[in-house]
């Protein structure tokens, strides 16, 4: 509800909704070929990206889904996140299933390709004084170049307008957003940056890295809908690696700086060059139900990467990335960061961490942080808080958590055609280090609770770390441990009771590197 009544505050407008673009160089969506899929006896359409699968409904109530594997039976099925409970019926090639409530799920029929479902609230319409797009002359067939158009629409847009793009396949150009405006994509709007690598430019201020939408010191703005956005990532980040004779061309699906009052709700975004959303330095933030949807054999490709914000909210939301999911860090110019809110996540984490705060945690303070409902389906670690560049990360709150699969156990059969490896010697599923880049202070972890924290597999550990030399360096000066008053309550490991440092493969309270760690039933 925070985040409907930030956009009824910013613009007399709401949303609606859509699927979206998929593999390198197809004019259109995809359709899947490995699925079909029924909601309450009812047909609908399953996009195909890249080697996922992916349809989204206005969920109204109670539904039946009904998935069928077009190449022949099914002998098991895996509904996740499988903390909801959702149990299937196998018959042939068919699984079924109901679903009670709007959620994100991965359905997983034997070792196929991933199926995702968003299973979304109602949507609510757009202002008869929307601006659409193509009466301006928005194409949407997807060859022509609309970036005059829309970059003139959003310049000219009255203050407070929305600017609709219906549904169609817009190939576009780089586009910059203005404050007190709503970019609102309808259900079937599919906005796409151009195969032609050049359209996709610098950001301001940044010459070395490119976006494909950007705002810098904005107010009161709100991207809505159902469509996709999608930076056509593969393609434009592989030409530009060419041309500059590179192995990693950093970029930005959507990127705002030094900007307040934004909402994001509803958009799926696809594609990007490596973060998919990035805000810095951005104050009274709201995101909910949105999807990011990475393409993994892109290094980089974090989710949601906050960096010195204050008062933000991130909900209902479903991340497959091939980097990190959820991504707080810190803003070098910037000594506080502080109240995030982050509830109610579906998060598939590909070869690195479901959450990690830092390493980027240039400032003083990162404090009172709220982690709540979140499903990690994947990832090398679950939570990792990793300070070394001065930070002290304080009040932290992760309460109710279930982590699932992890890297170093998971099934390759899962992961057919994909470069997937292990970037951690091993996976944890929670990590807290305390490290120091050279010039830089000494940081903190302290005043961490973890509440209700599960994860499934008993190999599976917890880890602290303060390296050798910084532990000398504070016994010396008279210091005391960096990691101190951590709190596990009511957490399971293998369904068990984690009741003490030892279940979890942890020494704790040892004087040197942690204090004050309590376990509680």
């Amino acid at each position: 509800m925070f985040l409907q009544r930030l956009i009824f505050a910013l613009f007399p407008v709401i949303f609606i909704n859509p699927f979206s673009n998929g593999d390198e160089n197809v004019a259109a969506e995809a359709t899947s070929k490995r699925f079909v899929l029924k909601i309450d006896g009812v047909a609908l359409p399953v996009t195909a990206y890249k080697d996922v699968h992916y349809a989204r409904i206005d969920f109204a109530g109670p539904v039946e889904v009904l998935v069928e594997a077009k190449d022949g039976p099914v002998t098991s099925a895996r509904i996740q996140p499988t903390a909801h409970g959702l149990k299937a019926t196998v018959e042939g090639a068919t699984v079924r299933f109901t679903v009670p409530r709007p959620m994100s799920l991965v359905v997983q029929l034997d070792y196929r390709e991933k199926l995702f479902l968003f299973l979304d609230p109602p949507t609510d319409p757009v202002p008869a004084d929307a601006v659409n797009a193509a009466t301006l002359g928005a194409v949407g067939d997807g060859r022509s170049d609309n970036t005059a158009v829309l970059q003139k629409a959003i310049d000219d847009l009255p203050e407070g307008g929305t600017l609709l793009l219906p549904a169609g396949h817009y190939r576009s150009g780089s586009l910059r957003l203005k404050s007190r405006m709503r970019l609102h994509l309808e259900d079937g709007a599919l906005l796409q940056a151009p195969d032609e690598h050049t359209q996709v430019g610098s950001i301001p201020g940044w010459d070395s890295a490119i976006a494909f939408l950007t705002g810098s010191k904005l107010e009161h703005v709100a991207i809505t809908g159902a469509g996709t956005i999608d930076g056509n990532g593969y393609i434009v980040r592989k030409a530009y690696e060419a041309e500059r004779g590179i192995k990693k061309q950093p970029g930005r699906l959507l990127y705002l700086v030094d900007s307040k009052d934004i909402a994001i709700r509803g958009v799926t975004l696809r594609d990007s060059y490596s973060w998919n959303l990035h805000l810095m330095r951005c104050d009274r933030v709201s995101i909910a139900w949105i999807k990011v949807l990475s393409d993994v054999r892109l290094s980089n490709h974090d989710g949601i990467d906050v960096v010195g914000c204050c008062d933000v909210e991130v909900s209902d939301s479903f991340l497959f990335t091939e980097d990190d999911g959820i991504t707080p860090k810190a803003a070098e110019d910037r000594e506080v960061s502080e109240n995030h809110v982050y509830r109610n996540l579906v998060i598939w984490a590909h070869k690195a961490n479901g959450i990690r705060v830092g390493s980027e945690s240039k400032c003083r303070v990162m404090r009172r942080f709220r982690f709540e409902d979140i499903h990690l389906l994947n990832g090398a670690n679950g939570i990792r808080l990793d300070t070394f560049e001065g930070a002290a990360y304080e009040d932290f709150t992760f309460r109710r958590v279930w982590m699932e699969d992890f890297l170093q156990h998971y099934d390759d059969r899962y992961e057919r055609d994909r470069e997937r490896r292990m970037i951690e010697d091993r996976s944890h599923a929670i990590v807290l280090l305390v490290l120091r880049q050279k010039d830089t202070p000494l940081g903190s972890i302290r005043r961490i609770t973890f509440d209700e924290v599960h994860w499934n597999d008993p190999r599976v550990t917890v880890r602290f770390e303060v390296p050798d030399a910084i532990v000398k360096e504070r016994k010396e000066q008279g210091g005391g441990p960096l990691i101190s008053d951590i709190v596990f309550r009511k957490c399971t490991v293998g369904g068990k009771a984690v009741s003490s440092g030892e279940t979890i493969g942890l020494r704790p309270n040892d004087g040197v590197v942690s204090s004050g760690v309590v376990f509680e039933p």
